[in-house]
């Protein structure tokens, strides 16, 4: 008995030696054209690439609204237990073509500026040693919302939210995906309490969200996306906070994020002042503080009644 015993053991232990890493045999070779720009082993999945790779979307409130959007913040994360941290300058625009009714967006994440170190390396299996503090440039995303329904009576107001991540983004160290995503959804709300000093109202979101891999076996990982919060509002102070994610349905690398969250406004008649704080529930290994400003003039085209 001693000997299949000592068989079956050592099968155990070269099986959970050799699994930890997924097999590369089916991925695409991207820019295989040198022994220090092999990104053919990275994992395109949310969980396992860098904070704004493939983001989860904000969920919004349902209405277009009649205010344009010049957002600048930075934000400042880190990954949780793990020593990956930097700073990202984020440009936000947008811009109501005719107001309460559709409106187009662009955000970049202008530009990355981080430190990983090789333990982190090794875990999103990139193979090239830690430079140091680096730069990369990221994602143009591109946003058009569009008013489906205003609030009336038991009726939430909604509007149809469609985004496109462009290939803008820098693959190395594995910051960004260098592929395309897109996401649709409704973002859904409903004021409970409404009053001149105070308003209370949730917000919802409910789509769908896909995303290009390396894999030859799967060139598009997608699956449902969701979202729901809370918001307060008391004169020029704006409070919310709630969860969001989606899933994969391949459980290729981390594919089904959750996260939680917060942000607070101080509301002003031309700028806005605001901070978010997000963290990761599940397959988003990051926390951060986003804080900002907000230019938000009218926009000059409206419906006629």
């Amino acid at each position: 008995m001693k000997t299949p015993t000592l068989l079956v053991i050592l099968f155990l232990v070269f099986k959970l030696a050799f699994s930890q890493r997924e097999s590369t045999n089916d991925f695409f070779h991207y820019y295989h054209n040198s022994p220090t720009r092999d990104y053919t082993t990275l994992l395109i999945a949310p969980g396992t690439m860098g904070p704004n790779a493939l983001p989860i979307p904000d969920i919004l409130n349902g209405q277009v609204g009649t205010d344009s959007q010049f957002k600048v913040s930075i934000d400042n994360y880190y990954r949780d237990e793990d020593d990956d941290n930097g700073h990202t300058f984020k440009l936000d625009f947008r811009f109501p073509v005719v107001q309460n009714f559709m409106a187009f967006g662009l955000e970049w994440n202008l530009i990355d500026y981080f430190r990983v170190t090789n333990e982190v390396r090794d875990i999103i299996q990139l193979y090239k040693d830690d430079p140091g503090w680096s730069t990369d440039l990221g994602d143009i995303i591109l946003k058009t919302f569009i008013q489906l329904t205003k609030e009336k009576r038991g009726l939430p107001s909604a509007m149809l939210v469609s985004v496109l991540k462009t290939t803008s983004g820098s693959i190395f160290d594995g910051r960004y995906t260098d592929l395309p995503a897109h996401w649709h959804y409704a973002s859904l709300g409903k004021k409970l309490i409404n009053h001149e000093i105070f308003r209370w109202q949730l917000n919802a979101m409910l789509g769908y969200y896909f995303w290009q891999t390396n894999q030859d076996d799967l060139e598009q990982n997608e699956g449902p996306l969701w979202g729901i919060e809370t918001q307060f509002n008391h004169k020029k102070l704006e409070y919310a906070f709630g969860i969001s994610g989606y899933n994969g349905w391949k459980f290729y690398g981390n594919d089904k994020p959750i996260q939680f969250k917060a942000r607070l406004i101080l509301t002003n008649e031309k700028f806005n002042y605001f901070a978010e704080y997000k963290t990761g529930l599940r397959d988003y290994p990051y926390t951060s503080i986003n804080i900002g400003i907000n230019w938000h003039p009218l926009s000059p085209f409206k419906l006629s009644e």
